[in-house]
């Protein structure tokens, strides 16, 4: 027993006030009984495997939800919400129960009484664990009936571990505190709590950079908190003394709270995360900045057992170190790089979501270290992922930290963290902002190029409720200079995080990319390659689910380009000495809505403006974004042009849009000043105004987007194109075309064309007949569905006006949508006679959509004014749908075989269907009428039945086979339809007519009966079934072709004659069926249909034969062919 005592705990008392706060509260006849069972006397130590221990302490009637009855009325304003059962026990039961133990354990009576127990015993039942010692550094254990964990030892020796608190073994009492780690080293961890009651113990701090301890679970049955996580070490600042590295060092991360008690407890809070240290500054001998040291994560939280409690808190993540600035001479000059910033920690999480966790919050990440500044500044660190939440809302990211400053580069902004995910209802958190590029000054014959911004982080995913928003992505730096001799670049904008994925709920917004930086030559022009002072892309939004339950989040819009303050060129290296250049950065791209189609829409983000070169010199703006496109919502619009005093930018183009929604508009284009572009070796084009942007193509039945217009030009400089308008949808109106730029002495810019209407679209087929049962009619097939009209064309944008020159010229006009096909006829059912019935009528054809107007041309003060743009033709009307084929004739039924009887008549096939008439050509205006549908083509008819076998009569003669039954008659073929007409066009072709239904086989007649024995007679073969007519053509519509005519059957095989055995004479066969008729050809004013082909006699029926003695019979003769349609 060298690690128990049985002497007092100073302190103990104090230290379980420091470690759980509680605030009065108020009482009633519930808390009274509390305190009545709380100052009983102790009884025997109980045994651990009792029976009814659990129905001993069943404190379910102890439930939040019982609390109003028993609070005292006479206390005022009394907040039934605010009744927090677990602090009540805790204050007016557990604590001064705990109280009365530690001060009869200290007390010199109790330690005698104890130390007898103890003694007779054998075993240490009541007492205070010992505190640990550098010996034996964990705490010692509590008594076994109660008694206190013993706190760990704190260590002061680097790199040893603090020690564990002990456990608490009897059925009352707390788990021991952890103890502090040395240097570098972890906190131990708390102990359990007794079984009965009592609160897990306090995780030990972390030394410096060191891990903090876990809190001690609350194993109590009964009630008791579990032990909050120890704090997480602070890292070190970097330093370069005694051969240091510089950076600083990470943090330690706090530790996870314990667990709440099995019926009535809270979960511990997570420990609280180190910061990571700050790099050092650079020196003579190390001239770069040292780097900054990351943040630890933060603890996470307990969780309780059973929903009587609530989870702890997690811990937000720790903050990380900034970057060292670069070493700097005498004069003020770097002559060292800066450090990079740490990276934010991560938050601790709310509680295990697999457990009956309910409630906590969830920690948010931290931010990220700044970069230092040096000659290059150093990165910003990437922010701290928030955690996801086991019951509530997640946490959220941290922002990236920013870039540090430099001279030849700006550093990059770190990356925004990601968002945790929330469940049920609760709203998703948003994702860090991407930190803000680093500012570059540049210096003579110097460029300098300022830092990108960071990518926001993505937002938390959603269950039920709203997922939280992407983070906006940070802005790039500037050039920072006043200096217009220096080359200067801005920092690309970051790109705007992802919204966070629904659950059923909708989806979080992506968000918006971040502005292009500034500098004096703005965006590069031909003096630096590759992309500079852009802005950031739109986050995408969240998507629609896994089911496709949810709405969709919204795209990001673009961020806006930075802008070109001026750089002079002095020296006259690129242009005439002494201009003054820069050029405006493009806008970012919208984010796209969802790519999915299931759910429900949003839209596509905006495109970014572009940016304006200078107000002065020769300056270019930056060309606008492209909008985002959606699956399910409004394409994007396209960014603006920005403004320059020599050219304009370009619009961006709007996106496409999805079912039923429109296409994003065009982005204007930036206006010019009219300066002229000097000669230079750098590539850069004569002025213009910038062009629009073209329509976005709506979605189906969505309208096209509108083009952009064209930017205005001054002096001498062109006016800008106006953009197209987008494409419609299926059946919608094509967009509208932009405007042309206004000009001075410049022409006027041109309109953009209308767009193209959207093709109507084809109806739907008809539905099949049904056949007849024994309770339902059969149905004929259904009609087609008519093809919708197709869409109008878009107006075509006028030309813009000019002062001296010409005008613009007018957009042509758009074209209009072709009309849709109509859908086909449905194949025709059967009646309850086994007769085929009719097939559906074609649809008839869309009508073709009406041209848009054709833009004006612009007017000229003193100039020539422009042209009317060209006109556009109606679209065609759509196709007439074909007929449906007749519905096929069933086969007769053969007759039945006799025994001693003839045999039985084979029932006649069913007749085929009419088919049903071709669908009519959609009408156009100046287009081409549709053309009308082929007529459909007859049924078959069904194949007649065949005739029984003879049998026998009463003497031994064989008895005749039955007849085989007649063909059906084939279906009659639908005419086709009419061709659509057109006002100044076209007429459609009428639909040819269709083809005549074959005609079924004629039955088989059935064999004549065998005979034995001389003088009887065997039976005749059956007659055999005539051929099907073939159905008549179907009529060729107004001098159309007629249909031909269907094919005559072949006549049905005569039945054999019986055999004759014995002595008995053979029967005769049978004659062959005659051959149907072929159809009659569809007339026609034209050209009439060709004639069915005839129908081919039936095989006469084999004689029967007399064996060994008897006469044989006559075999019957071939039928005759059916004459030819």
């Amino acid at each position: 027993m060298t690690r128990r005592h049985t002497g007092s705990q100073p302190g103990s008392e104090a230290q379980a006030g420091a470690r759980r706060g509680h605030r009065a509260v108020g009482t009633g006849s519930a808390v009274a009984a509390f305190l009545a069972f709380g100052v009983a006397p102790l009884a025997g130590a109980p045994d651990a495997q009792a029976d009814g221990f659990e129905d001993l302490f069943d404190f379910s009637w102890l439930t939040p939800a019982d609390v109003t009855s028993d609070v005292d009325p006479g206390i005022a304003a009394f907040d039934p919400a605010a009744f927090d059962m677990i602090s009540i026990i805790d204050q007016w039961f557990y604590t001064p129960l705990h109280m009365g133990m530690t001060a009869w354990i200290d007390s010199d009576f109790g330690a005698m009484v104890n130390n007898a127990i103890n003694e007779m015993s054998g075993q240490y039942l009541i007492g205070n664990g010992a505190a640990g010692t550098e010996l034996n550094p964990d705490g010692g254990d509590g008594g076994l009936w109660f008694g206190d964990g013993g706190a760990g030892w704190n260590s002061d020796v680097d790199g040893v571990a603090g020690g564990n608190g002990g456990d608490a073994l009897g059925w009352l009492g707390n788990g021991g505190d952890g103890g502090a780690g040395g240097f570098g080293a972890a906190g131990g961890d708390g102990g359990a709590s007794a079984w009965g009651l009592g609160h897990g113990g306090v995780g030990g701090a972390g030394g410096v950079g060191g891990d903090g301890g876990d809190g001690g679970a609350s194993v109590a049955w009964l009630f008791g908190n579990g032990g909050v996580g120890g704090a997480g070490g602070d890292g070190v600042a970097g330093s370069f003394a005694n051969g240091g590295n510089g950076n600083g060092t990470a943090g330690g991360n706090g530790g996870a709270g314990g667990r709440g008690a099995f019926n009535l407890g809270n979960g511990g809070d997570g420990g609280k995360a180190g910061a990571g240290g700050n790099g050092a500054a650079g020196t003579a001998d190390h001239v770069n900045g040292g780097n900054g040291g990351a943040g630890g994560a933060g603890g996470a939280a307990g969780s309780n057992f059973w929903e009587q409690g609530h989870a702890g808190t997690g811990a937000a993540g720790g903050a990380a170190g900034n970057g060292g600035n670069g070493f700097k001479d005498e004069d003020g000059n770097f002559l060292g790089n800066g450090g990079n910033g740490g990276a934010g920690g991560a938050g601790g999480s709310s509680g295990d979501p697999m457990s009956s966790t309910s409630g906590g919050v969830a920690g948010n990440g931290a931010a990220g270290g700044f970069g230092g500044d040096g000659l290059k500044g150093g990165n910003g660190g990437a922010g701290g992922a928030g955690a996801n939440a086991g019951d509530g809302t997640g946490g959220t990211g941290g922002v990236g930290g920013a870039g540090g400053a430099g001279v030849t580069n700006g550093g990059n902004g770190g990356v925004g963290g990601a968002a945790g995910s929330s469940t049920g209802s609760h709203a998703g958190a948003a994702g860090g902002d991407g930190g803000r590029g680093g500012d570059a000054s540049g210096a003579a014959n110097v460029q300098g190029v300022a830092g990108n911004g960071g990518n926001g982080g993505a937002g938390g995913a959603g269950a039920s409720g709203p997922a939280g928003a992407g983070g906006k992505g940070g802005a790039g730096g500037n050039g920072a200079t006043d200096d217009d001799t220096i080359q200067t670049f801005g920092g690309n904008g970051g790109n705007g995080g992802t919204g966070g994925t629904p659950g059923s709920g909708v989806g979080g917004t992506g968000g918006n990319g971040g502005a292009g930086g500034n500098g004096t030559v703005g965006a590069g022009g031909g003096l630096l390659s590759g992309n500079h002072a852009q802005g950031g892309n739109g986050g995408g939004g969240g998507g629609t689910g896994l089911t496709g339950a949810g709405t969709a989040g919204n795209g990001g819009d673009g961020g806006a380009g930075g802008t070109g303050t001026g750089w002079r060129d002095v020296n006259g290296d690129h242009f005439t000495a002494g201009t003054v250049y820069s050029v405006g950065g493009n806008g970012g791209n919208g984010g796209a809505g969802p790519s999915s189609t299931a759910g429900t829409g949003a839209t596509g983000g905006d495109g970014g403006a572009g940016g304006n070169g200078a107000a002065t010199g020769v300056s270019i703006g930056g060309n606008g974004g492209n909008g985002g496109s959606s699956a399910v919502g409004v394409g994007g619009a396209g960014g603006n042009g920005g403004n320059g005093t020599a050219s304009g930018g370009n619009g961006g183009n709007g996106a496409s849009g999805g079912a039923g929604a429109a296409g994003g508009a065009g982005g204007n284009g930036g206006n010019s000043a009219g300066t002229a572009v000097p000669t230079n070796n750098i590539g850069v084009a004569p002025s213009h105004a910038g062009n629009g942007g073209n329509g976005g193509t709506g979605g189906a039945n969505g309208i096209g987007g509108a083009g952009g217009n064209g930017g205005n030009g001054a002096v001498a400089v062109n006016g800008g194109n106006g953009g197209n308008g987008g494409t419609g949808g299926a059946g919608a109106a094509g967009g509208t075309g932009g405007n042309g730029g206004t000009a001075d002495a410049g022409n006027g810019g041109n309109g953009g064309n209308g767009g193209v209407g959207g093709t109507g679209s084809t109806g739907t087929a008809g539905a099949t007949g049904a056949t007849a049962t024994d309770t339902e009619a059969g149905t004929a097939g259904g009609n087609g569905g008519n093809g919708s009209a197709g869409g109008a064309g878009g107006t075509g944008g006028n030309g813009g006006t000019s002062n001296t020159g010409t005008g613009g010229n007018g957009g042509a006009a758009g074209k209009g949508g072709n009309g849709g096909t109509g859908g086909a006829g449905g194949t025709g059912g059967v009646d309850n006679a086994g007769n085929g019935l009719a097939g559906g009528t074609g649809g008839d054809g869309g009508a073709g959509g009406a041209a848009g107007t054709a833009g004006n041309g612009g007017a000229s003060t003193s100039g020539t004014a422009g042209n009317t743009g060209a006109g556009a033709l109606d679209g065609n009307g759509g196709a007439g749908g074909r007929g449906g084929t007749g519905g096929a004739g069933v086969a007769g039924t053969a007759g039945a075989d006799g025994t001693t009887e003839a045999g039985g008549t084979g029932t006649t096939g069913g007749n085929g269907g009419a088919a049903g008439q071709g669908g009519n050509g959609g009408t156009s205006g100046t287009g081409n009428g549709g053309a009308g549908g082929a007529g459909g083509t007859g049924g078959t008819g069904g194949v007649g039945g065949a005739g029984g076998a003879g049998g026998a009569d009463a003497s031994g003669n064989g008895l005749d086979g039955g007849s085989g039954g007649l063909g059906g008659n084939g279906g009659v073929a639908g005419s086709g339809g009419h061709g659509g007409a057109s006002t100044s066009g076209t007429n459609g072709g009428n639909g040819a007519g269709g083809v005549g239904g074959a005609g079924g086989k004629g039955g088989v007649g059935g064999a004549g009966g065998a005979a034995s024995g001389a003088g009887h007679t065997a039976g005749d073969g059956g007659s055999a079934g005539a051929g099907g007519n073939g159905g008549t053509g179907g009529a060729g519509t107004d001098g159309s072709a007629g249909g031909k005519g269907g094919a005559g059957a072949a006549g049905g095989v005569g039945g054999a004659g019986g055999a004759g055995t014995d002595g008995a004479a053979g029967g005769n066969g049978a004659n062959g069926g005659h051959g149907g008729n072929g159809g009659t050809g569809g007339a026609s004013t034209g050209t009439p249909g060709a004639g069915g082909a005839l129908g081919k006699g039936g095989a006469g029926g084999a004689a029967g034969t007399g064996t060994p003695d008897g006469t044989g019979g006559t075999a019957g003769a071939d039928g005759t062919a059916g004459a030819a349609g």
